[in-house]
């Protein structure tokens, strides 16, 4: 094996970063899936960067990421799942994703240059991704099998594309490849090492990721915030998240493992409720005192009871 100079620089760049600060690898938990959701301790790590992020170049998992994507589309286009343009619930998907992506592209910079793409295919399974660099699948059991309306629609999309712009996913891998480098296994993510032709195949990776609490914190408060300030009601995000649990709690790798929630995170998501609302309001043209309830979670009052 010939480790190439350009390598060793970032190997070095590695172990500059670790010196000024070094993060644990936080563990996958993949043998317990209904370990509970658990707030993280400190705030939004708005602006933060991620450490672990520079082992991962953002063109190099966005590229990784679009080559599945065009696999998931092919393989449903080849079981004739993949659902055509000017079906229904296509044009009900892209029109509620299209009207976020304008209230999306501040929180990265990259997301401007992005070719986002929305795809719905027909399936019971109930689940939603946004890969790195905007492609967006919608798997039609998520709106089908728990009826959700636009708005619950509109928090969900709004989260899976807080992950992407934060990049929840490159950080995730970028620690395991941290793992490998001081475990002595070379990652070849970067090119800079002969090891043959063969690539990483990161990209089922990003559709089995599991996020963290700290993860699932940030993706609602921006997510909410994308959302409602594009008109969708952020109380939503309640209701949501209640029929996916109560749905994929008992599936092995489900929807409600993959995106951990529970009291705590509903309380979270209550807590930021008072932020929320005037965007919403502000969105549709009405004042807070104009909102209408909202089904299943009553009238917004301002002092939270």
């Amino acid at each position: 094996m010939t480790v190439h100079v350009p390598f060793r620089a970032a190997f070095l760049n590695v172990f500059a970063l670790f010196a000024l600060a070094f993060v644990p690898v936080a563990p996958s938990h993949a043998q317990d899936p209904q370990r509970p959701y658990s707030a993280p301790s400190n705030q939004i790590r708005f602006g933060n960067t991620a450490l672990f992020r520079n082992l991962i170049p953002s063109a190099t998992l966005e590229t990784q990421a679009a080559q599945e994507y065009v696999q998931i589309l092919r393989e449903a286009e080849h079981n004739k799942t993949l659902l055509n343009d000017d079906n229904a619930l296509v044009k009900r998907a892209r029109d509620i994703v299209n009207r976020e992506i304008p209230f999306a592209l501040k929180w990265n910079d990259r997301s401007k240059q992005w070719k986002w793409e929305i795809n719905v295919v027909k399936s019971n399974e109930i689940r939603m991704y946004c890969l790195p660099g905007g492609k967006i699948v919608i798997y039609s059991g998520l709106i089908d099998k728990l009826h959700l309306n636009d708005n619950e629609i509109g928090m969900m999309a709004g989260h899976e594309i807080a992950h992407a712009l934060r990049e929840h996913a490159r950080e995730r891998l970028g620690r395991q490849q941290a793992a490998q480098l001081f475990s002595g296994t070379v990652p070849q993510l970067f090119g800079y090492v002969d090891m043959g032709s063969t690539q990483l195949g990161i990209g089922e990776q990003l559709l089995a990721m599991r996020y963290s609490p700290a993860d699932e914190t940030e993706a609602d408060v921006i997510g909410s915030e994308i959302a409602s300030r594009a008109g969708y009601d952020p109380r939503a995000a309640i209701t949501l998240w209640n029929k996916i649990d109560t749905a994929t709690r008992r599936s092995d790798n489900g929807f409600i493992w993959m995106h951990p929630y529970g009291s705590e995170r509903k309380q979270d998501l209550l807590k930021r409720m008072p932020d929320m609302m005037p965007l919403y309001a502000k969105a549709i043209g009405k004042t807070i005192d104009q909102l209408p309830a909202y089904a299943g979670m009553g009238r917004f009052k301002k002092n939270g009871r």
